[in-house]
This record gives structure tokens, C-alpha cells and sequence, in this order.
């Protein structure tokens, strides 16, 4: 039970728990204050009751750390959207990289801010494996091009068998680090493709480059030789990026046609 009760010390019954979570938080009549139950422990552990306590009045363990910041309670102070959409329309898929290898301090900065992305009932079951040997990327890249080349896939077969003659990179493009996003938990498809965007676009923040390799992912999924024996994977695979430092530099964002939409005209 990681949220444990509240802090009566710290609360002053503002009841905004008993708002937030009232499945969870009661008013107590006899007692004259909020309390928390949850006899069959099904509370998520969504933490909304933590982050919206004004006095940090909620006992909680094994949650992880709860943090604060200047313009926290109103986000649109921090990034206006001028920014925010030149940065995001700005983001291209980059398949050139210089060999340098990005430190463990950097890619965790990436990693801690996939953790925040939200997920489905706040199942957090992801988990994420780093390739960063050389070796075994060739050696995954080289098999999900046989794969592909065995499938004889009219679309790609062709051009792997020319860049495999050729000792190009096809699949990973020669990049310093593979990340792998995977879990036990069949119902993470959306959950893993939310964390990999919040960790590709703190990437680019970092001056990072990444790009989500498709044809990999599909190898993975359907070869357990190769998700397991060369990748060290167990259970679903549900996306891979490549990630380092790009020698690619673009101009202009390209041009991309409008989201056809329905009920925009019905708005003032």
C-alpha cells in the first residue's frame, strides 16, 4: 500500500484529497477529518492525491520522489507555445551519427523522463534494455536484415540484400546505442509509445538524435531466437529506438498535409 494515510500535522483540511480520490479519501464525521482507506489495497498509486495536497500532507512509500518547482501549478508559464511547436515540428528522424557514445548521465536524463509519461491505470510495467556494444548491434542489425531478406519482403528484401553486400547499416545506421522498450504486460502497446515520445523529444532537448526503427521492432516481435539470444529480451517487444549524437543538420521543418478533422467549424 504505498499511499499510508496523511500527515495530521502538516494537513490543514482542505479537503482537496477527499475531492481528488474519493474512493479512497472519506470524510470521517465523528473524527472531523479526512482519512485514506483502501482495505483491499486497489489504490494505483497515481499520486494525483500527492500532487495536489498543498502542504504535502500525503504519507506515501516506495513511490519514488515527489519534487516541486517554480511554475509548477501552472505549466504553459514554463514554455510558451511558440516554442513548444517549433521545437516539436522541428524534430526529424536522424540516421547519421557520430561515434562518440552518449554518457550514462545524459541517457539517464532521457530514461527519468520517459518514467513520467502517463500509462493506462498507472500500470507502470515497462522496462527498457540499452545496446551500446558494438558487436551485438551488428550482429541484431545483420539479423533482422536476413530476417527480412528470408521473408522476401517485395518493399525491403531487395534493398537489404544490396546494403548487406554493401556492409551498409540499414537497420540501425551505425548508431552508438539501441534502446529497447519491452514488458511481461500485453496491454502496453500505448503506454510504451508515449514513454519512447516524452524519451525522443528529452533526447533532442539533450542535443541527442533518435529515430524509431520499425523494421527491428517487427523482427523482434516475431523471432524469439533473436529477441532472446542476441537482444537478452523477455516477453514483448513494443519498440526501438536508436539514440546518439547526429551529424545531420536540417534547414527547414518539411512540409506535412493537415490532420483531416471533424467539428472544428462547430467552434467559435
Amino acid at each position: 500500500m504505498p499511499i499510508l494515510g496523511i500527515d495530521y500535522e502538516q494537513c490543514k483540511n482542505s479537503k482537496i484529497c477527499l475531492l481528488t480520490c474519493p474512493r479512497y479519501f472519506r470524510l470521517d464525521k465523528e473524527k472531523g477529518k479526512v482519512v485514506f482507506e483502501d482495505p483491499q489495497n486497489l489504490c494505483n498509486s497515481c499520486g494525483r492525491c500527492i500532487a495536489m495536497c498543498p502542504t504535502d500532507a500525503i504519507l506515501y512509500e516506495d513511490m519514488g520522489d515527489a519534487f516541486t518547482f517554480e511554475g509548477v501549478k501552472d505549466l504553459s508559464t514554463l514554455i510558451p507555445y511558440d516554442t513548444m511547436y517549433k521545437f516539436m515540428s522541428g524534430k526529424r528522424s536522424i540516421r547519421g551519427f557520430k561515434k562518440k557514445k552518449v554518457p550514462r548521465a545524459i541517457m539517464e536524463k532521457v530514461l527519468n523522463s520517459m518514467k513520467y509519461a502517463p500509462a493506462g491505470a498507472n500500470i507502470r510495467t515497462l522496462e527498457c534494455t540499452i545496446i551500446s556494444d558494438d558487436v551485438i548491434i551488428k550482429k541484431l542489425s545483420e539479423s533482422v536484415m536476413d530476417a527480412i531478406i528470408a521473408s522476401n519482403n517485395p518493399r525491403y528484401s531487395e534493398n537489404l540484400k544490396k546494403a548487406k553486400e554493401s556492409g551498409f547499416d540499414a537497420i540501425f545506421y551505425n548508431a552508438p546505442h539501441v534502446l529497447i522498450i519491452h514488458s511481461t504486460n500485453p496491454n502496453d502497446s500505448m503506454n510504451a509509445t508515449i514513454a519512447l515520445t516524452y524519451g525522443m523529444l528529452s533526447a533532442q532537448s539533450l542535443g541527442l538524435g533518435t529515430c524509431w526503427i520499425g523494421l527491428a521492432h517487427g523482427v523482434l516481435i516475431s523471432s524469439e531466437e533473436i529477441r532472446e539470444e542476441i537482444a537478452g529480451i523477455q516477453g514483448r517487444v513494443w519498440g526501438v529506438i536508436i539514440i546518439g549524437y547526429p551529424t545531420q543538420k536540417f534547414f527547414r521543418v518539411p512540409p506535412r498535409p493537415p490532420i483531416k478533422t471533424k467539428g472544428l467549424d462547430e467552434l467559435e
